[in-house]
């Protein structure tokens, strides 16, 4: 099996760093259940199971890296 990128998750808004991580340590690092939108490479992710599927396109297959963003799913204003 080739190899997989791994993943740079971003968290936007007071969080400088950045946490890089394998697709197995994804499952349970990301929040799929509930409490924030997961993008990676721009496109929303509902499940990791998605997430699987879009990492291993052949398209990706010689990055290093993808980039994941958390965004919370609350947005307040005022």
């Amino acid at each position: 099996m080739a190899k997989l990128p791994k993943l740079k998750i971003k968290i936007p808004f007071g969080y400088p760093n950045e946490d890089i991580c394998d697709l197995e340590q994804a499952r349970y690092r990301l929040n799929f259940i509930g409490g924030a939108v997961i993008l990676v490479e721009g496109r929303a992710m509902q499940s990791y199971d998605e997430l699987v599927e879009i990492v291993k396109k052949d398209k990706y297959k010689d990055r290093e890296f993808l980039e994941v963003t958390l965004m919370s799913d609350l947005v307040s204003g005022g």
